[in-house]
C-alpha cells in the first residue's frame, strides 16, 4: 500500500531539513524497539519512520520523491536502495540512542530487508527486517558473508498500448540451465529505458539469488509520438475549415474527440488537449497533454464549384 513519507513523519511537504530531522528524532525515540520490547506495532512504526527519514533527509531522493510520488518512487527504488547509504547507527547516536544491532547495519545499508518496495510482479521487493525473527547475530553475520547470485538483465519490448494502459505479462526466461516463469506488471506510463525489477529472480548464488531487471523498450505507434508525458499527433483539415472555422474529429487514447477550430486558423496551428496525453508514471489519474498539429488536406481533383470558389478567393486576394 502506498505511503506518504511526509504523513509518516507528520510534517508538511515544504518542511525544512531541520523540521524533518526533529520529527524523526521524536518518533524514533518514541518507537525505538529498546523502549518497546516485544511490541511488533512499535517496531513496524520505527521501520516506517526510518525509511521516510532516509528519503526526506536526502536532497536528491526527496526531489525525486516529490516529482514521481510514492508509487513511482518505489517502482524505481526498493527500500534496500533507499537505505543503502543510510547509516542508522550514526543517526541514532546523534540522538543518544543505539540501533542495538537489530534492523539496520552500520556502514550504511540495511541488515535484513525492506518492507516498502514492490517488485515487477506486484510482490515485496525487499523484506527489510526479516520475516518476523531477528535471528542470532552469528547467523546474520554468516548470511551476510555469503555472496548473492549475479543480477540478470533481460530486454522486454512492450506495445504502445501496454505502455499507455498498463498490463500484465507472463514471461519465461532461460536462466542457470532452466526456465523461470513469472508474471510481471507493466505500469501505465512506462517509457523506453526504464527498468522493472523482480527481486530474487536473477542468477543463483550461495547467499541467495540476484535480481532480475527487465529493460523496457516501447514499440512505436503510427498514430502518436510520445515526448515526455505528452503525445503528439496530426489532424487533416480542409481549407474551408481553416478559413471559416468549424469542428474536427481527432483520435485520442480514449477514442475520438471533437475539437473546435476557430476561423482564420493557419495550417501550422497546434491544438492542445489537456489530460489526453500519456499517463504520468507513478501518479494515479495524472496525464500529460495531447498536441494536435493541423495539416491542410487538399482534394486531388476539384469539381466545378470548388474551382469557382478557388478562383473567387484568388481574385479577392489580388
Amino acid at each position: 500500500m502506498a505511503k506518504d513519507f511526509y504523513e509518516t513523519l507528520g510534517v508538511a511537504k515544504d518542511a525544512t531539513a531541520d523540521e524533518i530531522k526533529k520529527a524523526y528524532r521524536k518518533l524514533a525515540m518514541k518507537f525505538h524497539p529498546d523502549r518497546n520490547p516485544d511490541d511488533a506495532s512499535a517496531e513496524d512504526r520505527f521501520k516506517d519512520v526510518s525509511e521516510a527519514y532516509a528519503v526526506l533527509s536526502d536532497e536528491d531522493k526527496r526531489k525525486r520523491y516529490d516529482t514521481v510520488g510514492d508509487s513511482g518512487f518505489h517502482q524505481q527504488f526498493s527500500t534496500e536502495d533507499i537505505l543503502r547509504d543510510f547509516n542508522i547507527d550514526d543517526i541514532l547516536s546523534q540522538f543518544g540512542m543505539k540501533s542495538s544491532g537489530w534492523g539496520f547495519g552500520g556502514g550504511g545499508g540495511a541488515r535484513g530487508s525492506a518492507r516498502g518496495g514492490r517488485d515487477a510482479a506486484g510482490g515485496s521487493i525487499f523484506d527489510m527486517f526479516g520475516g518476523g525473527g531477528r535471528g542470532r547475530p552469528g547467523q546474520q553475520q554468516q548470511q551476510r558473508q555469503q555472496p548473492r547470485g549475479r543480477d540478470a538483465e533481460v530486454p522486454l519490448t512492450v506495445s504502445f498500448h501496454e505502455a499507455m494502459k498498463g498490463a500484465e505479462r507472463s514471461l519465461t526466461i532461460h536462466m542457470d540451465g532452466g526456465d523461470v516463469t513469472l508474471t510481471i506488471r507493466v505500469p501505465a506510463g512506462i517509457e523506453t529505458g526504464k527498468k522493472l525489477r523482480a527481486k530474487g529472480k536473477g542468477h543463483r548464488g550461495p547467499g541467495g539469488p540476484g535480481d532480475l531487471y527487465l529493460l523496457i523498450d516501447v514499440a512505436p505507434d503510427e498514430r502518436f509520438e510520445r515526448k515526455g508525458d505528452n503525445l503528439h499527433t496530426t489532424a487533416a483539415v480542409v481549407p474551408s475549415t481553416l478559413l471559416l472555422g468549424g469542428r474536427i474529429t481527432v483520435e485520442t487514447l480514449e477514442g475520438e474527440k471533437v475539437l473546435r477550430v476557430g476561423p482564420g486558423t493557419s495550417s501550422d496551428k497546434v491544438l492542445r488537449v489537456r489530460g489526453a496525453g500519456a499517463p504520468i508514471l507513478g501518479k494515479t489519474e495524472a496525464r500529460g497533454s495531447l498536441y494536435v498539429a493541423l495539416v491542410v488536406r487538399v482534394p486531388e481533383t476539384l469539381n466545378e464549384a470548388q474551382i469557382e470558389a478557388a478562383n473567387a478567393l484568388l481574385a479577392a486576394e489580388l
